[in-house]
């Protein structure tokens, strides 16, 4: 039996210390629907969510996002609110029907406090205008659904 600072072989021809098993790797936190038809702005979603440890779900509209998640958890969203197509703000509504504790945040680069009112009227927990700072979306991410209704 190896003892603890033996290396041991693997597969590859690699050898490697115990001390390497031991590694902690960052757990995912939860799944994150980010909707968003910009790509450069999805592609910065992603790496941020995903360097926050969370499961990035990247679409481009709507209809993918509700096709993204029909047979899967979702534990949060980043909904742009203008959409081609069917709008988000009509996704974020549809979103916090089938998902009522998930986190919903609607962004868009037209922030007013209208636009935030609607976003909550529809479900969402929270209204983020564009750029988005990732301090405030982080934040944002690890709270909890609080429901407006």
């Amino acid at each position: 039996m190896p003892t603890v600072n033996e290396e041991l072989p693997i597969a590859t021809g690699h050898a490697r210390t115990r001390d390497e098993d031991n590694l902690k790797l960052e757990q995912v936190k939860g799944s994150v629907l980010i909707v968003e038809d910009d790509p450069a702005h999805r592609e910065l979603l992603v790496e941020l969510v995903s360097q926050w440890g969370y499961e990035a779900l990247p679409v481009g509209s709507a209809e993918e996002a509700e096709f993204a998640v029909r047979n899967k958890r979702m534990d949060a969203a980043i909904v742009d609110v203008f959409l081609p197509g069917r709008s988000g703000t009509n996704l974020m509504a549809r979103l916090r029907e089938k998902f009522p504790q998930s986190v919903l945040i609607g962004v868009s680069a037209m922030s007013d406090a209208s636009m935030a009112r609607k976003c909550k009227g529809l479900g969402a927990d929270l209204f983020i205008g564009k750029p988005l700072n990732p301090e405030k979306l982080a934040q944002a991410l690890q709270s909890q659904h609080k429901s407006w209704h």
